[in-house]
């Protein structure tokens, strides 16, 4: 009987984990095609927080930019020709993933382009 407990609880923990991680694997993958025309800069703020730039064109638009991710690094080791050597080390870095959305002068979503820098 014990053993159908922690069974079933590694089971309740595995399913949790899943829903959490559908969950933020989610939230950057909006589909701003369909929201253009339909979204408002009040609607992008509350959202998304304030931009980390912003510009007013001539006339009347405003381009903002946010960060949807950080840049990230990653290091691995290498292994040499033997099991127990090393030859070195791998380094990775990502690049750092931007939404810069346009807003005509009456404040609605009339373009939106993700950027990698």
């Amino acid at each position: 009987m014990n053993g159908w407990k922690v069974f079933s609880l590694r089971w309740v923990l595995v399913g949790l984990l899943w829903v959490l991680g559908a969950g933020c694997e989610t939230y950057g993958k909006a589909d701003w095609k369909s929201r253009v025309g339909q979204y408002s800069w009040d609607q992008a703020i509350e959202e998304l927080g304030p931009p980390e730039s912003e510009a007013k064109t001539s006339d009347g638009s405003r381009v903002a930019s946010w960060v949807i991710s950080r840049s990230r690094t990653y290091s691995t080791a290498v292994r040499g020709p033997m099991f127990w050597s090393w030859s070195g080390q791998d380094v990775t870095t990502t690049a750092e993933s931007h939404l810069l959305l346009t807003f005509n002068a009456q404040g609605q979503l009339k373009a939106w382009k993700r950027i990698y820098k």
